[in-house]
């Protein structure tokens, strides 16, 4: 992901897996939250009434309990509400002209104004800047729904999270496999996907990933399957899968309130943490 809109994010508070994306480092999964119940991840826990009050707007059907899938339509759709409000600030910041929509111009300054900032005093060579920019106008016109070269605030969100609308997300994915794919095939071996990051303890790590990342076992990633880990989706299952493994303590496949709630501790713990956080704060819980 291009640096500007790392610190955008950062510049918003959004600690989300969206600084990753098309980063395969797995020590890059800003997402991942310690493991064990630490003292500072139990003063971050939410109470147990608050996770009660959660698990009715998560509950669709009102049968008193939360399936997975259930919790990851719970989790795209309290997505899409933060994207619509936090994107106002980054609106009004890329404005410049304060005409009420976003040029591509504007963009583009946007962007080298933020690789201006940028904290590693790294600067992409001006091969890769225009690649980049490439993309950006790419994922810009595909934001664009009503093609008037302009995005709006509603337009907007699908720029700065590619997982809302699946055109940005096509073409995010592609530059990403375009960037790894060494050999032109089309597709992503294991080496190719962590291009040579991974070392040590990360390796078994790493390897179960890209096994449940390969869908179809070929031993390679193709676009659909690259998808999965360019929105994030990938990671944020994962998180919810291993939260209703250890709540579930009838082992029905779903989480009542009351499980969910006792499961206080273990949420604080896990790498649901933050999503959970970031519902509870959005939902005013």
């Amino acid at each position: 992901m291009p640096v500007w809109k790392c610190a955008l994010l950062a510049f918003l508070a959004i600690p989300r897996y969206a600084c990753a994306e098309g980063d395969s480092d797995p020590e890059q999964k800003v997402e991942e939250l310690p493991t064990d119940d630490t003292d500072e991840s139990l003063a971050d826990s939410l109470r147990p009434e608050q996770l009660q009050k959660m698990h009715s707007k998560m509950d669709a059907d009102n049968n008193g309990k939360v399936s997975l899938n259930e919790l990851l339509e719970f989790s795209h759709a309290t997505r899409k509400h933060i994207a619509a409000k936090d994107i106002k600030t980054v609106f009004d910041e890329m404005d410049s002209d304060k005409d009420g929509k976003i040029s591509l111009v504007e963009l583009f300054n946007d962007i080298d104004k933020m690789a201006e900032h940028d904290d590693k005093g790294e600067h992409d060579d001006k091969d890769e800047a225009s690649r980049r920019k490439a993309v950006e106008e790419e994922k810009f016109k595909a934001a664009d729904a009503d093609g008037d070269g302009f995005l709006s605030k509603v337009e907007l969100p699908a720029l700065f999270y590619p997982e809302l609308h699946e055109g940005v997300l096509q073409i995010a994915a592609q530059s990403t496999l375009a960037e790894k794919d060494k050999d032109k095939d089309g597709l992503l071996t294991e080496k190719e996907f962590w291009e040579d990051h991974v070392e040590g303890e990360l390796v078994g790590e790493a390897t179960t990933d890209f096994r449940k990342l390969d869908k179809d076992g070929s031993g390679t990633l193709d676009l659909e399957e690259l998808k999965a880990w360019e929105s994030g989706h990938f990671h944020t299952t994962e998180a919810l899968q291993k939260l209703v493994e250890a709540a579930d303590k009838d082992h029905d496949l779903h989480l009542t309130s009351d499980e969910m709630a006792a499961a206080h501790s273990t949420i604080a713990g896990s790498e649901a943490q933050y999503h959970f956080m970031e519902w509870a704060e959005h939902h005013e819980l």
